[in-house]
């Protein structure tokens, strides 16, 4: 290999470890939310190429020194990257293929561990930094592969809180190997140097790499750039949320606490309603959050006009990192528990009759279960962005129904709400579906202005 050929991979190596860094950086300051990012797919793409390019330098490295077995294994790790960034990439643009992140995932990281091990145990050992690149890459995998495992099986929430931490502190340790490699490339330069090699140099080849590596720093700072202004914008709507969830709780006169007879315990809100008479009737409002208190219809409905116009009593239930409310594989529910906690409550005046039950995301899954899992329970539903099982379609076609969604939602697929409607309507039912066109996940502020919303929502009344 020439020089220029080194530095363009020590370049390419370099910007790919710089990006991880900004991706890991600003992903323990989001958290998932960053997926959510409108700038977030081109931002993954302009990473993934940039690494795939650096992948097939390297490659081209090991065939010209010999290294005949890394090479092979680098070509089947190169491969199952691609793999698993398609079905994530796709995951990401349109929301299909989730079933597939988990298979593609595990493949890509036992096709790591082969790679790495590879690196330790060929000809290439005797290299000081590749052998250490093998060991981090080694190492990296094998946690990984057994976090994964881990997380699969364990029911203790704190368990897998350790264990998603783990895999969010991740991609530093490939930002590591990276850095290993460069390290060793920049040794091999200064021996080229050191014997004046007298290596053909490749100009239409190196013309290509020179650009596409002007291309990608350029797009690198511009879009990482905009993930940044992005990312402040979400942390400050959440810490704006956080406060508004503050706000629910003072006004609720702090959470309370509902146990039931096997010890588990859910914490909530109760709020009354305004100029509340225990004489007379009032609805029951349940929102669901996405998170901790964060409801936007409780926000809504517990202050303002909304407040004096639509009395009702606004329950809460608490979410707790990790968890949910059903309708979601793999996350634990508390769907029960907060049926038994309705059935509990004392206060005079709630009406039996017109609960209503709402939520967005993750809340609009439980939404969508709470109705189907027991619809004897609630007079009427709005789940936002959410999905439920079609299966359960003729349980609700008694059930008023208003569900919303965006039809470019990247992180709950629009058909959840497609294929419920659907198939309500075709076990005899009469839902209501508003489909917002242009518009993604975050699509509360929307639905909440929708003319006609709260009348029909508060004229619901089981027989």
């Amino acid at each position: 290999m020439s020089k220029n050929l080194y530095i363009f991979l020590i370049a390419f190596l370099g910007l790919t470890a710089a990006s991880g860094i900004w991706n890991s950086i600003i992903n323990l300051q989001v958290g998932a939310e960053i997926y959510k990012l409108d700038s977030y797919v081109a931002w993954f793409s302009v990473l993934n190429i940039t690494a795939f390019i650096g992948s097939i330098l390297l490659l081209k490295y090991y065939y010209h020194h010999n290294y005949r077995f890394v090479f092979f294994t680098g070509i089947i790790a190169v491969m199952a990257n691609l793999g698993y960034i398609t079905v994530f990439y796709t995951i990401l643009s349109s929301g299909g293929l989730r079933s597939y992140y988990m298979p593609a995932l595990v493949l890509d990281l036992c096709a790591v561990i082969l790679y790495s091990a590879s690196l330790i145990f060929s000809n290439t050992r005797k290299r000081y930094w590749l052998k250490l690149v093998g060991i981090c890459g080694l190492v990296t995998g094998l946690v990984l592969v057994s976090a994964i495992i881990g997380h699969l099986y364990p029911k203790d929430v704190r368990i897998n809180s350790i264990l998603g931490k783990l895999v969010q502190w991740s991609p530093m340790a490939w930002c590591v190997v990276n850095l290993l490699f460069i390290l060793n490339f920049l040794g091999e330069i200064r021996t080229l140097k050191t014997k004046n090699a007298n290596v053909p140099r490749q100009r239409p080849l190196e013309s290509i790499l020179g650009l596409a590596a002007v291309i990608a720093f350029v797009f690198t700072i511009a879009i990482g750039t905009l993930l940044v202004n992005q990312s402040y914008t979400q942390l400050f709507w959440r810490k704006n949320n956080a406060e508004q969830a503050q706000q629910l709780v003072k006004l609720a006169g702090g959470a309370r606490t509902f146990v039931d007879r096997e010890g588990d315990s859910l914490h909530y809100l109760l709020i009354k309603p305004q100029g509340y008479d225990q004489q007379k009737k009032y609805p029951l409002v349940v929102c669901l959050p996405y998170g901790g208190y964060e409801a936007g219809a409780a926000e809504l409905l517990s202050t303002g006009i909304c407040r004096s116009t639509y009395p009702a009593f606004i329950f809460v239930p608490y979410c707790p990192e990790g968890e949910g409310w059903g309708g979601i594989p793999g996350v634990p529910s508390l769907d029960s528990l907060v049926y038994e906690t309705i059935s509990a409550l004392a206060e005079p005046g709630i009406d039996v009759k017109r609960r209503y039950v709402t939520g967005v995301s993750r809340g609009a899954y439980g939404t969508w279960q709470f109705i189907c899992t027991r619809p004897d329970m609630f007079a009427a539903a709005m789940p936002v962005s959410g999905g439920g099982d079609p299966k359960l379609a003729s349980k609700i076609v008694n059930i008023p129904i208003w569900a919303f969604h965006g039809a470019k939602d990247r992180n709950v697929p629009v058909s959840g709400s497609r294929d419920m409607i659907a198939a309500i309507k075709k076990a005899g039912g009469h839902p209501e579906y508003t489909e917002y066109p242009e518009e993604a996940h975050n699509i509360w502020d929307k639905v909440s202005e929708t003319p006609g919303l709260w009348n029909w929502l508060f004229a619901q009344k089981r027989e």
